[in-house]
């Protein structure tokens, strides 16, 4: 278990990462950048809730830079789901177990975070404004879906292996 002083530090590296990671895209394709990836291996590994709040400090930090809107409120919340997502399907499944399911998952989640997204945004014009997003949004949430595919193996096993070498130090 981590101490207070090791969760605020471990919570500053992830969360620069994340923000660095969506401010600086790795790939010029748009929504293609390993956040949600991030996001799934830290909940996996740690708990709901560290999820949760990389999620919030990742949208908050990056959209001071990118842009804050209307959309902000709604990212949160799409990434909220598909943290809820992992740690449900992790309860229910041996996910944490199987490569192959985490991979099909991730590549799910570029889908579900577009949705709900689309939908959050839909407050504001209802069903029509949510089919006009959600039908814009696909090529975008497939190019995320993809990216999700390819970062995932990458990011796995060096990311884990920091998480429990984290989990393991003594300060």
């Amino acid at each position: 278990m981590l101490d207070s002083t090791k969760k605020i530090a471990l919570m500053a590296i992830l969360t620069a990462m994340c923000v660095s990671l969506r401010l600086f895209k790795i790939i010029p394709i748009p929504n293609v950048q390993p956040v949600t990836d991030i996001l799934m291996i830290v909940t996996l590994n740690l708990s709901i809730g560290f999820g949760l709040t990389l999620a919030i400090l990742t949208m908050v930090i990056s959209n001071i830079y990118l842009g804050f809107g209307l959309w902000t409120i709604p990212q949160i919340f799409a990434y909220g789901a598909c943290i809820l997502t992992v740690a449900l399907l992790s309860k229910l499944t041996p996910l944490k177990d199987h490569l192959t399911l985490q991979l099909i998952l991730a590549t799910f989640l570029g889908w579900e975070y577009g949705f709900w997204v689309d939908l959050g945004m839909s407050i504001y014009g209802g069903i029509p404004a949510f089919l006009a997003y959600w039908a814009s949004s696909l090529t975008f949430d497939t190019y995320h879906a993809i990216g999700n595919l390819a970062f995932y193996p990458v990011l796995y096993k060096p990311l884990c292996l920091a998480l429990n070498h984290f989990q393991r130090r003594k300060i």
